[in-house]
């Protein structure tokens, strides 16, 4: 039954909408002929019950009359007259002993019987039995069973010769759709189904470039406060020139390692934002506190580390370093208009970052969070920029531990990738 489904499916949309619309109807008309044929055989045997039981009752009346004068041969006639009928193949007359006064036809075996008492003078002499011969019912019932049932086959034939061409016309619609997208896709499907061809064309599209990038699809994650960390490479561009690849290669590598793990403890996205410049994204809740103070926390860290690093590797790696805030995040691919909502926001704190001076500079707004000064202090420089001031004896256990960490990335083991061997 698989098999053949399989086929079917595999078979042009014409043949199978036929086949489907002839089997249905063949089905319907199967049930309808059992039906009938049923309910035709209840009300032939309800009709034929009583008829029996009224001539078994008569016959037996009739026996009764004629055993009382003492004639045995109108008890042969009696019986011969229910014989002679169609609907009866054997009678007989039996004492009250049991042994038979007159037969008459054939005693059938499988025969229905039907029996009445032979009464004289209101007392039993006997009984009466007539065996009815249901042979002509039956064959007249199988042969109306099976013309009824050659009729749904014919029927079922014409619905499937209707309804052919109708799929026909609409296989022919699907096809032209089919044409139009393999011109645009330059493949075509090899399955002869033409629903199956839609789907194969369909799924050759670029449909991902065909959905519409609405904004009712936004992530809300983009459209909250976010703090930025800019990291200023200000030292990169004349190692350009004088270092060689493979130098350059592991000075940048270093770099990398370093701010991903800075970031990492804080939950930062760290993204490359301009030729020189990098920029670590902190927004949401986190156990350490306000995106702004995880954007300080992850400033000392990386400025320390960098300190570090230049001791071993002989090189220059302290980046210029400012935060800020921005209203919305960082975006993606699904929404880009918080990308470049926050364009003008790096471009002021690159700018910021890359000034001469020896201190993590922060924003006016940046300044101002409750998250950071409950545990960094704040030291003005004008009215605008602010730098990272003394930070609380509590929060500096906590960083110390972390530089700890950190420390060991600058000399990690050959099978660490960026994060070495950090949990995240």
């Amino acid at each position: 039954m698989e098999t053949i489904l399989r086929r079917l499916r595999h078979q042009p949309l014409s043949h199978q909408l036929a086949l489907v619309a002839a089997g249905c109807c063949l089905l319907a008309t199967l049930i309808l002929v059992a039906v009938a044929a049923q309910s035709t055989q209840s009300i032939l045997n309800t009709t034929l019950n009583e008829h029996a039981q009224a001539a078994a009752a008569n016959l037996g009346l009739r026996a009764g009359t004629e055993l009382a004068a003492g004639d045995r041969l109108g008890v042969v006639t009696a019986l011969q007259f229910y014989t002679d009928q169609n609907l009866f193949s054997g009678a007989r007359a039996i004492d009250i002993e049991g042994k038979e006064i007159a037969v008459a036809g054939t005693i059938g075996i499988g025969g229905s019987l039907y029996s009445h008492s032979i009464l004289i003078d209101g007392n039993t002499a006997g009984s009466v039995e007539l065996y009815l011969d249901l042979t002509p019912q039956l064959a007249a019932r199988e042969t109306l069973v099976w013309g009824l049932i050659a009729l749904a086959a014919l029927l079922s034939t014409a619905v499937f010769a209707i309804t052919r061409p109708m799929g026909q016309r609409l296989a022919s619609d699907i096809s032209d759709a089919v044409a139009q997208l393999d011109a645009i896709s330059e493949e075509s499907s090899v399955s002869v189904n033409e629903v199956h061809k839609l789907r194969d064309s369909v799924n050759s599209l670029p449909l991902d470039l065909l959905k519409s990038q609405s904004l009712s699809h936004q992530n809300d994650d983009h459209y909250r406060d976010t703090a930025i960390l800019c990291i200023a490479l200000k030292h990169l561009p004349g190692y350009l020139d004088t270092l060689n690849d493979t130098r350059l290669q592991e000075y940048v590598g270093l770099l990398h390692r370093i701010a991903f793990g800075s970031a990492g403890f804080y939950g930062g996205e760290l993204s490359v934002i301009r030729q020189f410049g990098l920029a670590i994204y902190f927004s949401g809740t986190h156990p350490i506190g306000s995106p702004v103070l995880r954007a300080a926390s992850c400033a000392w860290l990386l400025a320390r580390a960098c300190a570090l690093a230049e001791k071993t590797e002989r090189l220059s790696f302290v980046p210029g370093l400012a935060i800020g805030v921005s209203e919305l995040g960082r975006g993606d691919a699904q929404d880009i208009y918080p990308g470049l909502y926050t364009q003008a926001t790096l471009d002021d704190l690159l700018e910021l970052a890359h000034h001469d001076v020896d201190a993590i500079l922060l924003s006016s707004r940046a300044a101002e969070d409750d998250g950071l000064t409950s545990r960094m202090g704040i030291d003005v420089i004008d009215e605008q920029w602010m730098a990272l001031g003394d930070i609380s004896s509590r929060h500096m256990d906590l960083l110390t531990r972390q530089l700890t960490l950190i420390r060991r990335l600058i000399t990690p083991a050959e099978q660490d990738g960026p994060q070495g061997f950090l949990p995240f």
